[in-house]
């Protein structure tokens, strides 16, 4: 007899495996630190208290290089995720929307910390990413920051 587990891809409540799927061809990354990295996604998604739409998640060096990712992407890893800003996020205020991503940077960061990571963290336009780096020596701390916003 065979014992045998179907897997339907949810990872966690609010995130299925098929969310963080290569944009390329659909190749998918999973080992402990992309789960991890997932069930941490989680945590914040309890914070959040919204729903939150992957833009990007695991990536192929091939599809990063073509899309001029960093060599050193944390997509690659699967440890990285990038998420779309709501969609009345340019409906805020300017202060209300730094309060938001400053928010967002401050509870990301706590979450990696809390698991003795470092933690990345960016914004951009129409999304922010976050990852689950290690601890390194970065201009801000041990955890890395970039602001690419154009429209700020």
């Amino acid at each position: 007899m065979l014992n045998i587990k179907v897997f339907d891809g949810q990872i966690t409540k609010n995130f299925n495996l098929a969310e963080f799927k290569c944009k390329d061809r659909g190749e998918v990354l999973l080992n402990a630190a992309v789960i991890d990295h997932i069930q941490r996604l989680q945590s914040f998604r309890n914070w959040y208290n919204r729903p939150m739409k992957v833009v990007s998640g695991y990536r192929t060096e091939k599809y990063n290089e073509k899309i001029g990712g960093s060599k050193k992407s944390k997509h690659i890893e699967g440890i990285a995720s990038d998420i779309a800003l709501p969609d009345d996020f340019y409906e805020f205020s300017k202060q209300r929307r730094d309060e938001f991503l400053n928010n967002v940077k401050s509870k990301w960061i706590e979450l990696c910390e809390l698991d003795g990571l470092g933690g990345g963290i960016g914004f951009y336009d129409t999304f922010f990413h976050i990852d689950s780096r290690s601890k390194g020596k970065y201009k801000n701390g041990f955890y890395a920051f970039w602001d690419l916003r154009k429209n700020k």
